[in-house]
């Protein structure tokens, strides 16, 4: 903040006018902005046929408040002085236009009158003699912004007049459309150098502003060069430092204390002088590229800009101002002003963001829903993005990079606003003035990207000028003024996209120790898919038991070994008993249930549940002898086979599957059975399914996977085919359903949404009663109480209460179940029931085949020991696993290293927490990693191999700690002890009448199928009766 006096004269009188507190704007110090510092000095001396009838005069005594203050101060006078005014700075004087009427009647309808540029004392001075003589003393021959005199004649694009002008421009625009074929190409090529430059900085505060304007710069580079260059190439980056000092310097109070003083300033030292010493450093640059591109240019072939020219040289037109110093000039201003005001808009655009979270979300979410995190932004994207459009136009807008228009010179006499201005008149548009203009912008001085919007669509505005509206700046070039939008909205997209995913998923201070991410793809470049568990191994033999990793925007916290996962499955379990937001799993289940519910939803399903399966034989001898019919079924069918090869999955799946449909339907299926064949089917291209890339992809990008094909939209398929069936069963139940004689879970569940809809009913009936007893009392009101209100009321509601609140509903509502028990509720745990109830124990059974068919010399000594204890007379019964120490020591060995939930179901941390001394954020997933437990070498003597002896001692079967294929507390699996019965029982079942062996001339291989479960691949077998 800054705070002083400006004092200045008017016609007719002196008034003194005090500027406190004025907010000192950082402003793009583009070609623009240095016509703008320049122009605060420049203009016309006083001349004595200068009109001032009603045109203010404003003479500034103390300049140095208007450099400070710059387009601030002079807005601050269009209260005072009206839309026109002329000022004074030294001993020059220039006319200031406001306004968006009047900034369009002198560069639109008097576009022709104000067509010239005027001379400016210290660009003057630094072209002085340029083409003549080489540099003596301070540096003052050399070239800045294409402000030369060669000769005596003026060249470049941007300072330039009359024909030269025309045709330099003419030029410059047909050779840059030509060349714009790959524009777009070559703006994504340097977003992603730039995205790999920040990632360097790994996640470490850095200042981005030689970063983005090195970007910008190679963007025009390569048009201009036909080459970009490295970041780290230590003379571009001097350059671009040397640029940015230039800049400074001439919008500095020395700066335009020599181009008020100029002959006094040329003479004395200051740090103007750098000026002079930078920009050699860029002519002789610029001279080199120029040298070394004739030495390599191919007549046949135009790579670039400064090949065209050069073929234009060549063709000696000795009429045209084609030559090598207008060819410096040209290319030194399509390098200085390609690079300035886009990096500019572009810092200010993530400082914006970063000062307005709300807007940066919302503009984060339209490019997550049209661009997305897996491919780059393109300029189609734009007409679908009006949001993130109006942001990047509302940035330009406040940011107000261009402040004031290039100055312009009248070519003749005219009159402007009733007011005569002369031939050689120095006129200033104060573009601040219309991007400010209350009669025009809703909320001027607030950033809000509604100005750009109407009914959600972007609208562009008229008064929307932030590169001017005259037309000899785009007519210099109108490709490089497109240009800059455009490179400002594909920059920005990248460099928002990237800063964005570093903000929402960098990780807070004492965050356990988590590897390299890439943006927006995470860890997810490091995971092995045909096999996770290896790496998460060696991610925690690098980073220890405990660390994290990101999944798309998803964070997890991986913990290993027993004591970190009894610490977060136990000792903290109550703060990790929620589930995390994985989109295919939300997608599908849509967190109700039994598996993706959370909080009190969860615990009243998860208590039903038990109670229910509890009251239909779960633990009981009725379930066992259930299983034991299943089995003799599967032996059945197995025999069928004749000893043939035979792919097991669907008869093992089969059976398994008919146990928990006997509980949850009160019936099995047949084997033959084409509508249970189907569901069985679905369920397991889904199991398989979900382990596919595609869905991995979809977890990580779900805004554009969704409309992208895949194995994902083949599960969400299933999943409404199976919801279909479930709901079939469902309204079968309805049909003869008898609440006082319940058969199966479908029925029970029916029956506890009946009582909760009476329950409901009867609550609303009591609370009705109560309102109309109080109103009898004369106490009707919300908030009203009374002493024993329930007087009177029946005698089932009489209490002993002495205070009320006259209504009830919101008491005796609140916690009830009424939204927890509901027939969607009841598909979503049946369908949960089948799949946990079906794919774990199968694919373990399939495992347990497949380990007995590979290790026969195990499978004997099973099969030993069952004949020894049971015979063949009669099935095996549960009480047999106390005398079946081998058995059940290899089927314990076959969950071990069949391993099929290796990282048990992720949890979610409920509250900020510590585990092992490190910080875990609400919100953050926590996965434990069962296989660090069920292979950890310190516990198991051979954790790679399948052995049966990790589990006796002394001959006794001898369960061990590490053991939790079930995994620990309150979300532990509700059908272990199903599942242990049915693994002991259908395995003791089939090994005492069958000897599983390969195929001849088949080597059975042990490799995995990634999906739900881990299970084995699709395998032939031969089951041999005994």
């Amino acid at each position: 903040m800054l705070q002083g006096e400006l004092s200045f004269s008017a016609l007719g009188g002196t008034k003194e006018v005090t500027l406190d507190n004025f907010h000192c704007q950082s402003q793009a110090v583009d070609e623009e902005v240095v016509w703008y510092v320049s122009s605060l000095n420049a203009g016309l001396n006083s001349k004595s046929d200068f009109p001032v009838q009603g045109l203010g005069l404003v003479s500034f005594e103390n300049p140095h408040l208007l450099v400070l203050r710059g387009q601030w101060a002079l807005f601050q006078l269009t209260g005072q002085y009206g839309n026109i005014f002329s000022v004074q700075f030294g001993s020059l004087t220039f006319v200031v236009v406001n306004g968006y009427q009047m900034v369009r009647e002198a560069l639109v309808h008097q576009a022709e009158t104000f067509a010239d540029r005027p001379n400016i004392p210290l660009l003057q001075e630094i072209f002085r003699g340029f083409g003549k003589h080489s540099y003596q003393d301070s540096g003052e021959n050399f070239h800045l912004f294409a402000m030369i005199t060669v000769s005596g004649k003026e060249t470049g694009l941007i300072s330039s007049n009359g024909h030269i002008w025309r045709q330099q421009r003419k030029f410059a625009s047909a050779t840059l459309k030509s060349l714009a074929v790959n524009f777009e190409e070559k703006v994504q090529e340097e977003s992603r150098y730039l995205v790999e430059t920040i990632e360097e900085e790994k996640g470490q505060p850095f200042d981005p502003h030689y970063k983005i304007n090195s970007a910008v710069s190679n963007i025009i580079c390569s048009i201009t060069f036909g080459n970009r260059f490295d970041y780290h190439d230590n003379r571009f980056q001097e350059l671009l430092h040397s640029l940015a000092e230039t800049l400074l310097l001439i919008g500095s109070f020395w700066g335009q204390l020599y181009n008020a003083f100029p002959w006094i300033m040329r003479w004395l030292p200051g740090p103007f002088r750098k000026i002079f010493r930078h920009w050699e450093k860029l002519q002789y640059f610029v001279k080199e590229v120029i040298a070394k591109h004739k030495e390599d240019l191919d007549q046949s072939e135009a790579g670039d800009y400064i090949d065209c020219y050069l073929k234009e040289i060549e063709k000696g037109d000795t009429s045209s101002y084609f030559h090598e110093e207008n060819l410096l000039c040209c290319t030194l201003d399509l390098f200085l002003t390609g690079t300035e005001t886009t990096a500019t808009a572009i810092r200010w655009a993530l400082l914006y963001m970063a000062a307005y979270p709300h807007i940066q979300e919302k503009v984060q979410q339209e490019i997550d829903a049209v661009v997305g995190q897996c491919r780059q932004p393109s300029m189609a994207d734009k007409e679908k993005m009006p949001y993130t459009s109006a942001v990047l136009s509302e940035v330009l807008r406040v940011g107000n990079v261009v402040p004031l228009g290039v100055p312009r010179m009248a070519t003749s006499d005219t009159t402007l606003a009733g007011f005569h201005l002369p031939k050689g008149t120095t006129l200033m548009t104060s573009l601040t003035s219309v991007m400010f203009d209350k009669n025009v912008w809703e909320t001027p001085d607030t950033f809000n990207p509604e100005h750009f919007l109407e009914n959600g669509l972007y609208r562009r505005r008229e008064a929307f000028l932030p590169f001017s509206a005259e037309p000899h700046h785009p007519a210099m070039l109108n490709f490089l003024r497109d240009s800059i939008s455009f490179q400002t909205f594909l920059i920005f997209l990248f460099i928002f996209l990237l800063i964005a995913d570093y903000m929402k998923n960098r990780n807070p201070k004492n965050f356990p120790p988590t590897p390299f991410r890439l943006p927006f793809l995470g860890h997810i470049y490091l995971l092995d898919f045909k096999d996770p568990a290896v790496t998460v191994s060696k991610l925690s033999q690098r980073y220890g038991d405990i660390f994290g990793i990101h999944m798309g925007s998803m964070k997890y916290v991986m913990v290993n070994g027993m004591r970190l996962v009894k610490e977060v499955l136990i000792n903290q379990g109550d703060k990790f008993l929620d589930r995390p937001d994985i989109p295919i799993d939300e997608e599908i289940f849509s967190k109700i249930g039994l598996i993706s519910s959370t909080g009190h939803l969860w615990k009243a399903q998860r208590r039903f549940t038990l109670t229910t399966l509890r009251n239909f034989g779960l633990g009981k001898r009725s379930l066992e002898e259930r299983i034991q019919e299943e089995c003799q079924c599967l032996v059945d069918v197995f025999g069928d086979e004749q000893g043939n090869p035979f792919n097991p999955q669907l008869k093992v799946t089969n059976a398994v599957a008919n146990v928990i449909c006997s509980l949850i339907f009160g019936n099995r299926f047949e084997y033959h059975d084409e509508d249970f064949q189907r569901m069985l089917k679905l369920m397991y291209e889904m199991t398989v399914l979900h382990g596919a890339v595609t869905s991995q992809l979809y977890n990580t990008f779900p805004s554009i996977m969704k409309y992208l094909p895949g194995a994902h939209h083949t599960i969400f398929k299933n999943w409404r085919l199976l919801k279909k069936f479930m709901q079939e069963q469902i309204n079968k139940h309805k049909e003869d359903w008898n609440p006082s004689e319940c058969r199966d879970y479908i029925d029970s569940y029916l029956l506890e949404i009946s009582k909760v809809s009476n329950e409901e009913k009867n609550l609303l009936e009591t609370d009705i009663r109560f309102r109309q007893h109080m109103s009898r009392m004369g106490m009707r009101g919300v908030g009203s109480t009374c002493q024993n209100p329930w007087c009177g009321l029946d005698p089932v509601w009489c209490q002993d209460t002495l205070t009320v609140p006259v209504s009830l509903t919101h008491l005796l509502l609140k916690d009830h179940d009424s939204d927890t028990f509901q027939e969607e509720h009841l598909i979503a745990c049946s369908l949960d029931l089948m799949f946990a109830g079906t794919e774990t124990t199968s694919s373990t059974l399939r495992w347990a085949l497949l380990f007995m068919a590979t290790h026969p010399e195990i499978q004997g000594r099973v099969q030993a020991e069952i004949d020894a204890v049971i015979g063949q007379a009669r099935p095996p019964a549960l009480e047999d696993r106390n005398n079946l120490h081998y058995t059940n020591a290899v089927i314990h060995e076959v969950q071990r290293k069949g391993n099929v939930i290796p990282f048990n179901v992720p949890r979610m941390a409920s509250e900020d927490t510590y585990v092992d001394g490190y910080y875990i954020p609400k919100g953050t997933g926590i996965m434990a990693n069962l296989s660090s437990l069920l292979f950890d070498k310190n516990e198991w003597k051979t954790p790679n191999t399948f052995n049966p002896e990790h589990f006796l001692k002394d001959g006794k079967f001898w369960k061990k700690e590490h053991f939790l294929p079930f995994s620990l507390g309150k979300r532990a699996c509700l059908g272990e002890l199903l599942a242990r019965s049915e693994l002991f029982l259908f395995f003791t079942c089939l090994l005492q009448k069958f000897t599983f062996q390969a195929p001849p001339d088949t080597t059975l291989t042990l490799q995995s199928l990634i999906g739900i479960t881990v299970a084995p691949q699709p395998y032939k077998i031969c089951a041999v009766p005994r």
